[in-house]
């Protein structure tokens, strides 16, 4: 449709901006001379674009929000390594055993590591009194086993 005298049908607008945009509320022009279906477009595409606006900002929202928690879980996350690294405190050495306190003392008056034992095992009487129990419940075991 080509348009005659179109000067007469300028619509004058302030720069940059449509006068159809739901960010400026200019109202809408006159309307004689232009069709109504173009007319009825226009204010769908109007009701289109400020649903998509709204959509837009919620999800701009959304996605601020969503930057904020990752920046924090970061954060506690770098924390988190920056504890790792750190070196914990060290804990109490255990105190040593009578047998180690007696094999420390006959090995420092030169004594090898064997004589260090045998020595030990002399002065318990060979065996001591756990090592006696799981020996006899071994065999107790074996017994029964060869019964069956």
């Amino acid at each position: 449709m080509p348009l005659r005298n179109a000067s007469k049908r300028h619509i004058s607008v302030p720069s940059g901006t449509l006068f159809f945009s739901s960010k400026h509320q200019l109202p809408m022009p006159k309307t004689a001379g232009i069709p109504k279906s173009l007319v009825a477009d226009i204010n769908k595409l109007k009701t289109r674009l400020g649903s998509l606006e709204k959509a837009n900002s919620s999800l701009l929202k959304e996605f601020k929000n969503t930057i904020k928690e990752h920046a924090a879980m970061i954060k506690k996350q770098e924390q988190t390594i920056a504890s790792l690294g750190k070196k914990s405190a060290k804990r109490e050495k255990r105190k040593p055993s009578a047998y180690n306190l007696f094999l420390k003392d006959k090995m420092s008056q030169g004594m090898s590591m064997v004589e260090a034992v045998k020595a030990w095992k002399e002065k318990e009487g060979g065996m001591s009194t756990s090592s006696m129990r799981q020996t006899s419940t071994s065999q107790d075991w074996q017994q029964q086993t060869q019964q069956y």
